[in-house]
């Protein structure tokens, strides 16, 4: 890393440390740590997918290739439906923290790496999400409850020759310590903004969601 892009990462290391990162400082941000992360996936596979979006072919495709699989095989194996994340908070917080040592920067801590998440989950909503032939099978979309931030999927799958229905799971997931959300039931069933896009902000150097 020259000197001109440690500056660079130094910016937005402060902006993420002091808490006025937000959505639109991503890109910037992915581009500088995927150059010292080039071993660690999922810096990797997470700056190529926002940079490419939906003509992305990679390990968050094939995820959401074999999740479709693991519903559609609903009732034909005795196999338990088990869903995580693509990559989990612990693998991103180490990852990240380790480009930053490398860089001779301080990790941060998990509230600063739920920020950045947040803003990462924001970045990808709206992508769409393709088949083999290149038809939109399904999209991502921003998901809230009251305890969790997600990054959603919905996609087509095959009950059947003759049947198709959608199947809906989580892709990506924060804490939600930045908006009051009212639970819809007992579950805590995320609210799903399908035909809107939401924002992640900072204000006065702290994160806000703005949901239209």
């Amino acid at each position: 890393m020259d000197i001109k892009e440690q500056s660079l990462l130094n910016y937005y290391y402060r902006k993420l440390t002091e808490g006025t990162f937000d959505e639109k400082d991503i890109y910037g941000f992915l581009l500088l740590i995927k150059n010292q992360g080039k071993e660690i996936r999922w810096i990797n596979e997470v700056t190529e997918f926002v940079l490419n979006r939906g003509k992305y072919n990679g390990v968050m495709k094939e995820y959401l290739y074999e999740t479709r699989k693991k519903f559609e095989s609903l009732g034909r194996t005795k196999a338990a439906l088990r869903i995580e994340d693509v990559f989990s908070f612990k693998e991103i917080r180490a990852g990240l923290n380790k480009v930053l040592a490398d860089c001779h920067l301080e990790g941060v801590a998990n509230e600063k790496i739920n920020h950045f998440v947040t803003c990462l989950i924001s970045i990808l909503q709206q992508i769409s999400i393709t088949d083999e032939n290149d038809r939109e099978i399904g999209k991502l979309f921003f998901a809230i409850s009251n305890k969790e931030i997600i990054l959603m999927a919905e996609i087509e799958v095959a009950q059947n020759l003759f049947k198709k229905t959608n199947a809906v799971f989580p892709v990506l997931t924060a804490n939600n310590s930045y908006a009051d959300i009212k639970k819809q039931d007992r579950f805590d069933t995320p609210y799903l903004f399908v035909d809107k896009v939401v924002e992640v902000t900072s204000k006065e150097e702290k994160l806000e969601i703005i949901i239209p």
